[in-house]
């Protein structure tokens, strides 16, 4: 099976900033002829994002990080690559080449369905009261059981965290450049050291520590 990408999609400050998080295995770009310092274009098309060499492109393709895991990873605008102003964790992407192009599926939920257009402040604006601030609570959808509970209590003392399942916990881990490969059912090795699901879990938060997106909780199957 070929190495997948990833994708994320995040909020900073007072939420009125939102960001789309692509991450591409270095095997995928390679064949891509996509290396680091390049102009690269990159807009959702179809439910794929699409990611291609040119001249004129928005985003500069970084330099690849990790050791273990090389990948390429690079934020922008949701604007820019056609994604919804709507929270989803580092999860992993379908992701092929067609036509010498990435093309990396993003989820249902995270396609925009309009083109948003930036408007330049006017003089007058100063005078009109800045909008209500977005909710920045965690969205309760989707979760049930235990892990809606604990979303829902964090909601109520104001505060925002992330459920997360294992499989996505190791793949957010290894998409920061870590070696983490699984062992059996319930136990993994980490860090040259057997780990369970709760030390990895521990590693994702120190390690995101800062980024604004909230803490990790695991996130319970029924």
């Amino acid at each position: 099976m070929p190495e997948q990408g990833s994708i994320a999609i995040t909020a900073r400050g007072d939420k009125s900033r939102w960001y789309g998080r692509v991450s591409i295995p270095q095997s995928l770009a390679s064949e891509a002829n996509l290396a680091a310092g390049m102009r690269v274009s990159a807009k959702c098309a179809s439910g794929y994002i699409v990611i291609y060499p040119d001249d004129n492109g928005r985003i500069k393709f970084p330099p690849i990080s990790g050791k273990t895991n090389p990948r390429y990873a690079f934020e922008a605008a949701t604007t820019t690559l056609g994604l919804r102003e709507v929270l989803h964790p580092q999860g992993p992407a379908h992701t092929f080449i067609r036509e010498g192009r990435i093309h990396i599926r993003v989820p249902d939920e995270c396609v925009a369905t309009e083109t948003k257009t930036r408007k330049r402040a006017k003089r007058d604006d100063a005078r009109t009261p800045p909008p209500a601030p977005k909710p920045t609570l965690t969205p309760v959808h989707g979760i049930y059981g235990a892990t809606a509970a604990v979303v829902i209590e964090a909601n109520r003392a104001g505060k925002k965290v992330r459920p997360m399942d294992d499989r996505q916990i190791v793949q957010l881990l290894r998409d920061l450049g870590n070696d983490v490969r699984q062992l059996g059912p319930r136990l993994y090795m980490f860090q040259n050291k057997t780990s369970t699901i709760s030390d990895l879990l521990e590693a994702a938060n120190k390690q995101t520590l800062g980024q604004g997106e909230g803490t990790i909780i695991l996130e319970m199957k029924n």
